[in-house]
């Protein structure tokens, strides 16, 4: 019997609170009723608040990207019923483009059933049908005009935005300010003791301390950290030794997106005095004058190298939980470990080294038994709670914005529009928390477990070439918050995203 799966996708997190999705899976369900067939509702598929103009709802491991890894991989048979409300909720890229999305899906041998007005799309038919054809790429054009017409909206009110902000008339673009900085309601005030850490830190870099050695002091003395830091790392000095915003300068910037919709940060001409300065010019010149006249290449994996941990990112200390880097130790030559970022800066006593490549060696020896370990997909009730409490301040918070925005639309007022930034950061800040609630559901599916460690199978015993470091790592992403590196026990313990624990062997324990 043919499959039949549904897909569902909301461009704001208010229509999924609405009415949107119930429609949408309400029609999917009546429609494979009347056929006599059952909709698969383990590998359903759905993008919460992700774009379709760009390609984002592709791009992603989940909703319509992960249907379309599902069918490459064999998990989707050829014959399969793909069901959605619209062909714009497919794609809303240009026509061309989203016209080639279709043609991957129908060449998979998918029939793509569009709920509103009962076409069905398969290769054959789009070989053989110029109306079936036409059709396609007219819901494509006005969709993707709709949301471009959308696009520019938003992007020519960030840039008024910006250049109030340019011209003196107003103070605030967003709420997120350097951390030493606070937003009084009417100015930005600095926050003395973090301002008097900043000027430390320059003047420390002044009598020539090094980045490292000025973390590792400040960790010793017990000096607060700014913003959400745990410890004081080099890496933290050296970027607020080179950030402007020290001497009252505001970089906005706007995103571009390419050919390919992959987006990247443009950055604009600095705005003098829109913070008030905590560190004079000639400090901050003469620092700059320092670190310039005696770069060099930094430390560490450069854009163009190759990823060389298998654990980035996910490696954790056994005593205290942070994370793990990636050092050498001895001559040069030497061979890679792995130690505590908070041993490391003097931030704790438990510095132990972990030699990497007997990490990941165990890892690729013994990787197999993490498949016996998958945890159950049993659902989350307190999870689907939790969204929808969120969704309903999501909804809330949207309505609000519109009605500032209305009446923003009849004449500028200061008030209004200090309440619409408000809003806006405020939906940022829930968007964050819907989105890793969203994972953590689905990750409770498991269809979506079974699909990934399809992915991590392949990527150590891929089936022509080598195995590439970078894929495995982000394999092991996808599935794991986190790898203990255990050395008391000699034990690899792989945090799954949807709880639980696998732990593998790697080396004998201490003392054994």
């Amino acid at each position: 019997m043919a499959k039949v799966y549904s897909y569902t996708r909301f461009s704001t997190p208010e229509q999924a609170a609405g009415d949107s999705f119930r429609r949408q899976t309400e029609a999917a369900r009546k429609w494979a009723e009347a056929r006599g067939l059952v909709l698969d509702v383990k590998l359903s598929f759905a993008d919460d608040g992700v774009s379709a103009y760009r390609g984002g709802n592709v791009d992603t491991d989940r909703g319509l990207g992960a249907f379309l890894f599902a069918c490459q991989q064999g998990l989707v048979e050829r014959g399969s019923y793909l069901l959605v409300e619209s062909l714009d909720r497919i794609s809303r890229m240009s026509p061309r483009k989203a016209q080639r999305l279709l043609d991957d899906i129908v060449d998979s041998g998918i029939t793509v059933v569009t709920l509103n007005d009962g076409q069905e799309y398969t290769a054959e038919r789009l070989d053989s049908d110029p109306t079936a054809l036409l059709i396609s790429l007219m819901v494509s054009w006005r969709a993707h005009e709709e949301s471009k017409t959308k696009g520019r909206r938003v992007a020519a009110a960030w840039a008024e935005k910006r250049d109030r902000v340019r011209r003196g008339e107003d103070k605030l673009l967003t709420r997120r300010a350097p951390a030493w900085l606070e937003w009084s309601g009417e100015d930005w005030q600095p926050i003395e003791q973090h301002a008097d850490t900043v000027r430390r830190v320059f003047r420390m870099a002044r009598e020539g301390m090094g980045e490292h050695a000025t973390a590792k002091a400040l960790n010793e003395e017990g000096v607060p950290v700014m913003g959400r830091g745990k410890a004081w790392h080099r890496s933290t000095v050296a970027k607020l030794l080179r950030n402007s915003a020290v001497i009252g300068q505001l970089t906005p910037g706007h995103i571009e997106f390419d050919e390919n919709g992959k987006k990247r940060r443009v950055a604009e001409k600095p705005i003098a005095g829109a913070y008030p300065a905590v560190v004079s010019e000639e400090d901050w010149l003469a620092v700059r004058a320092l670190k310039d006249g005696a770069a060099s290449a930094p430390r560490g994996r450069s854009a163009a190298s190759p990823l060389q941990n298998l654990f980035a990112g996910l490696a954790r200390c056994p005593d205290c939980g942070a994370a793990m880097t990636r050092v050498y130790k001895g001559r040069k030559g030497g061979k890679p470990k792995l130690v505590c970022t908070m041993a490391k800066v003097g931030k704790a006593k438990h510095y132990k080294s972990v030699p990497l490549e007997d990490a990941e060696e165990g890892f690729l020896r013994n990787w197999q038994g993490l498949f016996a370990d998958v945890p159950a997909g049993d659902g989350d009730t307190e999870i689907d709670t939790q969204i929808q409490d969120i969704e309903g301040a999501i909804e809330a918070k949207h309505h609000h914005l519109d009605d500032l925005i209305a009446e923003l639309e009849r004449g500028p007022s200061p008030t209004l529009t200090k309440a619409a930034r408000r809003i806006e950061e405020e939906l940022r800040t829930l968007q964050e928390a819907l989105q890793d609630a969203q994972e953590h559901r689905e990750l409770s599916d498991g269809g979506m477990v079974a699909m990934r460690l399809d992915a991590l199978r392949e990527a150590v015993e891929p089936r022509e070439g080598e195995r590439d470091t970078a894929r495995i790592n982000a394999a092991l992403r996808s599935l794991f918050d986190a790898v203990v590196i255990d050395y008391r026990c000699g034990q690899l313990r792989f945090q799954w995203k949807q709880g639980g624990e696998a732990s593998l062997m790697y080396a004998w324990p201490e003392g054994a």
